[in-house]
């Protein structure tokens, strides 16, 4: 072989070595302890915003929205451009009840996030839980069951009627953070938590992260 396909080869190696994936971090020794830690650390969060894609899919519908959602304390605005092809949707919620404004600048109001989201554009979405489970723990005050993985980080959760599986975490802003993960509301549960709910209604969202602030 000429000496000048050698020295391509092995730049194209070295080139390939370069991109191989990051190994994966080595499993904690005590993921229970690593858990509490993360539980201390993100539940003092109260101020961020983030960014991503959520899909919600029923046994009837289904549809995507990009989400940009910001939180201060317990003031919340959730802007959803395309949900179900009705294009911007601005929720904004804090104590006082919740209020959503579509692209035609209608206004519409109701006690919660969920309710007022579902009424208007008909997706199911646990707004008031899914504030805790973006940041991978669970909602504090209200019963649970869960599961870890190797690094002390949820692998499952179940709660108020979902069951939520995080598949991928990342780094973000210093923090590992849920990348990818879904929920699945539980047959005969969801209804009990969520007024809004049809216990007969098959929901699964869909949430992919792609930014966070802090």
């Amino acid at each position: 072989m000429p000496r000048g396909n050698w020295a391509w080869m092995a730049l194209l190696a070295l080139l390939l070595s370069g991109c191989a994936a990051v190994p994966q971090q080595p499993l904690v020794e005590n993921p229970d302890q690593e858990w509490q830690q993360r539980l201390d650390e993100l539940y003092k969060i109260d101020t961020w915003e983030v960014k991503g894609k959520l899909a919600v899919r029923t046994h009837k519908r289904g549809g995507q929205a990009n989400m940009l959602w910001r939180m201060e304390r317990e003031d919340h605005s959730i802007n959803l451009y395309g949900p179900l092809g009705s294009g911007r949707v601005i929720l904004t919620r804090n104590r006082e009840g919740a209020t959503l404004r579509d692209q035609k600048k209608k206004t519409y109001q109701a006690g919660t996030a969920e309710e007022l989201l579902y009424q208007v554009a008909g997706w199911r979405v646990p707004f008031k839980s899914l504030r805790y489970w973006l940041l991978g723990v669970p909602r504090p005050g209200v019963e649970y069951e869960q599961s870890l993985d190797g690094w002390g980080r949820l692998r499952t959760l179940r709660q108020s009627g979902w069951e939520i599986e995080f598949t991928e975490y990342k780094m973000f802003a210093g923090r590992e953070l849920p990348r990818k993960f879904s929920l699945t509301a539980l047959p005969g549960t969801a209804h009990i938590a969520n007024d809004w709910l049809d216990e007969n209604d098959q929901v699964r969202v869909k949430i992919i992260i792609k930014r966070w602030q802090f």
